[in-house]
């Protein structure tokens, strides 16, 4: 199991678009978000998609002005530097 905890800054009117693109990635979960725009996610490895690959992604997404991990867990930290065939949001896993 792989898990990450981020903060990413959007600007508050901007939340609604920016929770439906990230929660349109697998294991992606919003929680909560402060009047100023820090909104807290966690990012999980799913079928078919890797924790590391939808971070990048997530750093694409429009309304997403700025992420800082927060937490990463990995249980084996020998196989996280595996590459695995995934459909990959991040263009560079792609090619």
């Amino acid at each position: 199991m792989n898990i990450a905890s981020l903060v990413l800054r959007i600007h508050p009117h901007a939340r609604a678009a920016a929770e439906a693109a990230l929660l349109a990635f697998p294991g992606v979960e919003c929680h909560g978000m402060s009047d100023d725009g820090k909104l807290i996610v966690t990012v999980e490895d799913a079928e078919g998609a890797a924790m590391t690959d939808t971070l990048i992604a997530i750093h694409r997404i429009p309304q997403v002005l700025a992420a800082t991990l927060a937490y990463e867990h990995r249980d084996d930290p020998l196989l996280s530097n595996q590459q695995s065939e995934t459909d990959s949001p991040c263009e560079e896993a792609q090619s």
